[in-house]
């Protein structure tokens, strides 16, 4: 259950992103773009759009695993549709937050592709979702 909680959260953080926003994935807050925040990043608590990409990736992932398992619970109560229906709505929330990811990270060409394709999966996975 905790690991859902983590995950729901880590989610609902990535729906939060503004352009121009750095995520520190260590600690999981967010940085300005700036002079200050590329010195931090590269010498002091050293984090990458690599890691950032990871991040959300496997976020995301786990997402569509905590989908799964709820459909194939047969027990689908009350409870797990309600959840189902939360988790589906942040999912779909979660894409703003990537597009302004792919909106600081512009210049970076395959960033923007893996998020369009992470994008292409998650609408993917909200149609063929039959837990709600």
């Amino acid at each position: 259950m905790d690991s859902l909680k983590e995950n729901l959260s880590k989610l609902k953080f990535i729906s939060k992103i503004q352009k121009g926003d750095k995520i520190n994935v260590r600690y999981l807050y967010v940085q300005p773009s700036g002079f200050l925040t590329s010195l931090s990043r590269s010498f002091f608590y050293q984090d990458n759009r690599g890691n950032t990409l990871n991040f959300v990736h496997n976020t995301i992932y786990k997402t569509f695993e905590i989908i799964d398992n709820l459909e194939n619970n047969n027990n689908n109560n009350t409870i797990e549709k309600a959840l189902g229906n939360n988790i589906t709505y942040d999912l779909e929330n979660s894409k703003n937050g990537l597009l302004n990811l792919k909106e600081t990270y512009i210049e970076d060409v395959k960033f923007c592709c893996d998020i369009d394709t992470l994008i292409q999966l998650i609408d993917a996975k909200i149609q063929v979702t039959s837990i709600l």
